[in-house]
């Protein structure tokens, strides 16, 4: 069960978060948010898609670690097996909490931590505070991070909406044949429709292009080369069992 509180150096002087990365430090997940504004980074190194929440029927774009719940492919015994690490992996227990009234305009954004989350410690790792109570240089670049997703949050959002109204989003049938013969069927996962993204107007694609939508939507669909290595990852798990 989490335990959101808003990060001060007094109750958090002598927090520390350690920056591993294991199945045990709570990594062991089979995808993550992915955000527009490090589609980038995330393009080449891991398959782009679109999660529906069953819940809400709201569309999240998000880089696929594995094929199965709590898969990460990623993970080994060297900690993280990837040359670009996503923002939301990085972040660990600090987040970002709104403090005031709700919708009201003096609501501000501050920096919460999760207390029960593995990565905070007590007795090793990176430190929070400073030892007279400024923030720590790793503090400073985690604010900044957390800033960066603030923003690719409502990025998405965004970016979702064009695509959605034009019809861009559609489900993806993944199934994945590994050399043990074992096959993996992925479903509740959406992709872009090249073949209609390809067929857009001119206006329509400028537009996109105007709003910040086209880079990453090509992003994604560059992405899709990623999955042949996530395939490659997991046979060699299963060869080293």
């Amino acid at each position: 069960m989490s335990n959101i509180q808003k990060l001060n150096n007094i109750d958090h002087a002598n927090i520390k978060i350690n920056t591993d990365y294991s199945a045990d430090l709570g990594d062991s997940k089979m995808f993550c948010p992915a955000f527009p504004n490090e589609m980038r980074a995330l393009q080449s190194c891991y398959p782009l898609v679109f999660y529906k929440d069953p819940q809400t029927g709201s569309f999240h774009p998000i880089a696929l670690f594995g094929f199965e719940e709590n898969e990460n492919l990623y993970l080994d015994e060297n900690g993280w097996n990837g040359a670009y690490i996503p923002i939301m992996v990085q972040r660990g227990p600090l987040m970002i909490a709104a403090e005031g009234a709700q919708g009201s305009e003096e609501q501000q954004r501050v920096v919460a931590i999760d207390m029960a989350h593995p990565k905070v410690s007590r007795e090793s790792g990176q430190a929070l505070f400073l030892e007279l109570g400024g923030n720590s240089d790793f503090l400073e670049r985690a604010a900044a991070m957390l800033e960066a997703i603030h923003i690719g949050h409502q990025q998405s959002i965004s970016f979702v909406e064009a695509l959605l109204a034009l019809d861009l989003i559609a489900p993806i049938a993944l199934k994945i044949t590994l050399k043990t013969g074992a096959q993996h069927e992925l479903s509740g996962f959406y992709g872009l429709d090249d073949e209609k993204l390809q067929t857009l107007s001119g206006d329509i694609l400028t537009g996109l292009q105007a709003q910040g939508h086209l880079l990453p939507a090509f992003m994604m669909l560059a992405s899709q080369s990623q999955l042949q290595s996530l395939i490659a990852r997991k046979n060699a798990r299963l060869a080293a069992q």
